[in-house]
């Protein structure tokens, strides 16, 4: 009756999900291809877990209760941002704590990285983790520092691969500059960088990004193209953090993430975090008939008004808390030809260009997002639109070349 049940739910959320039960080849995901081929050398080894709400096997059990029903010996349990359950708001610390008998310590609190003493009693580290394909997003960074402490403990970590919900086709972004590393860009890749963390972590290996003598194997999918997006993968959306509830969402945000860094609310407070935006001050139709007579974006606009609000979990304090924002909100029609990166930066121009009195970027924090001075220095007028563009191309081609030799799916 309750595997009915979930059945039911699982059908559900496929179907909110956009996706056709009938019609649609599900992706085997590394985690259960994980399970069915355990690794014959981890047999009866002591293993650490670096998971979330999202380790879930398309059965609806999670990883390390699959885990522990088939025996396996858990020593401990690693978090990213948001935690265990991924229900803690963004940037607040996470703290340490424990699942049954097993201590689950945070990377996002007081350590970045596990610790010797975290790892003492751990033979291999399983990496199983939904990301969502930007570089401004943690989970990437924890992973770097996952195979970096791996390498010093010289253990072996294992990658159960997940899709990038943003295919694997789409480049977008600057190169992150070595000055501008930080938790929110690690690795000197674009913004938006098409792999999936399978093959990003074959490429900070490859790259020398982390030590080369990490010892690291990934778990391939199954049935998943390049030219993916979510709603072909067969599988339901689990949000990766509380302001990224829909796949749609992780498609605009590498573009509406960037307004963090400048005074327009990108949603958060609201239901529709980074697909709506706005201000106090803010005149939608004007932005909307500039963004529009460009012709170069597969999006629909919608004029909104909206009151973001503190909500426990998503967004404590958000900008313009209880004040009425003027705004827009989009809808993505095809994201296979929606380029978001060049969607945010073609808004923040128009914004600038109409709003000048109001506008007022923070340039540190869009410097660590965008990963260079780019983006900052067409904003104070030192360098022109066409510029900004033209370099951030030449980056793009040429991580394109560079990331081809990681390619684990066609």
């Amino acid at each position: 009756m309750e595997k009915r049940i979930y059945n039911l739910f699982f059908l559900l959320c496929l179907v909110l999900s956009g996706i056709s039960p009938l019609k649609t080849t599900r992706v085997e995901l590394g985690n259960e291809l994980f399970l069915k081929e355990f690794p014959r050398e981890l047999q009866k080894k002591r293993l650490g877990l670096l998971i979330n709400q999202t380790s879930i096997l398309p059965g609806g059990k999670s990883l390390v209760e699959a885990l522990l029903r088939e025996g396996h010996d858990i020593q401990a349990i690693f978090t990213p941002e948001h935690g265990l359950s991924g229900t803690i708001e963004a940037g607040f610390e996470v703290e340490d704590s424990q699942y049954k008998s097993i201590p689950i310590y945070s990377l996002y609190g007081k350590v970045s990285r596990p610790t010797p003493e975290q790892i003492e009693n751990v033979d291999a580290l399983i990496y199983d983790i939904q990301d969502v394909g930007t570089r401004f997003y943690t989970y990437i960074s924890t992973l770097k520092y996952v195979l970096e402490a791996a390498a010093e403990a010289r253990i072996p970590v294992y990658v159960l691969d997940r899709p990038n919900p943003l295919g694997g086709e789409i480049i977008e972004g600057p190169l992150l500059k070595r000055n501008l590393e930080s938790y929110f860009g690690a690795l000197p890749i674009p913004i938006r960088y098409g792999l999936t963390p399978g093959e990003l972590a074959m490429m900070m290996k490859g790259e020398g990004w982390v030590p080369e003598n990490v010892n690291l194997h990934v778990t391939k999918m199954k049935n998943w193209k390049r030219n993916s997006y979510w709603k072909e993968t067969g599988l339901p959306w689990i949000p990766p953090s509380p302001n990224m509830p829909t796949a749609e969402t992780a498609i605009v945000y590498p573009g509406t993430g960037l307004l963090e860094a400048i005074n327009i609310n990108e949603g958060r407070g609201t239901s529709s975090p980074f697909l709506q935006f706005g201000a106090p001050w803010f005149n939608p139709e004007p932005i909307i008939k500039i963004l529009k007579d460009a012709n170069e974006f597969s999006v629909e606009f919608e004029s909104v008004k909206f009151v973001p609000l503190s909500l426990p979990g998503k967004a404590l304090a958000p900008l313009y808390q209880s004040q009425t924002c003027l705004g827009i909100r989009v809808h993505v029609s095809r994201e296979e030809k929606f380029y978001s990166l060049r969607f945010g930066l073609a808004l923040i121009k128009a914004v600038k260009e109409y709003h000048s009195q109001k506008f007022l970027p923070n340039s540190q924090r869009l410097n660590l997002m965008f990963g260079n001075e780019l983006l900052d220095s067409f904003l104070k007028g030192k360098i022109t639109f066409p510029h900004l563009m033209a370099q951030m191309e030449e980056e793009e081609n040429f991580f394109k070349e560079k990331r081809q030799k990681y390619l684990l799916y066609e």
